[in-house]
């Protein structure tokens, strides 16, 4: 079956429509960032509950270590949102996307420091700053 466009503009606009079903299918809800970003919650709400435990230091460490992880296995994939951001604003929007993350697991890692050196109420102080990260990142990057 052989079909013809009108004009050009009719064929780009195919295109851009055709572009754009492409990327939201690939973005299901099981997608590899939807994955990294429950490890991430999961982990966080876990760390809350016990990041003041002595007897919790090594296990903390590891679950930051985890943490880190998933943040920076994070910045390699692509939000959803990015097919509403317009093509000449795209780059930006994913260098905004991966300074957030960078920061996200700098916090991490500041968090691991304060746990190894037993400063449990530092530790703590830090998560909040997790969770004003995670807040901002949502409203940037999340689709609704």
């Amino acid at each position: 079956m052989k079909f013809a466009f009108r004009s050009s503009r009719s064929f780009a606009l195919t295109v851009t429509f055709l572009s754009t079903i492409t990327l939201l299918q690939a973005e299901e809800a099981d997608s590899p960032l939807e994955g990294e970003m429950t490890i991430l919650a999961r982990g966080t709400r876990q760390l809350s509950l016990q990041v003041t435990d002595p007897a919790k230091q090594q296990e903390n460490i590891t679950l930051l270590e985890s943490l880190k992880k998933a943040a920076a296995d994070s910045k390699a994939l692509t939000p959803r949102k990015i097919v509403t951001v317009s093509q000449e604003d795209r780059e930006k929007f994913l260098a905004d996307y991966r300074t957030d993350l960078d920061e996200l697991k700098d916090t991490f890692s500041q968090i691991e420091e304060a746990v190894k050196a037993a400063q449990y109420d530092k530790a703590k102080s830090l998560l909040a700053t997790v969770n004003s990260i995670k807040k901002e990142g949502h409203g940037k990057f999340k689709q609704d």
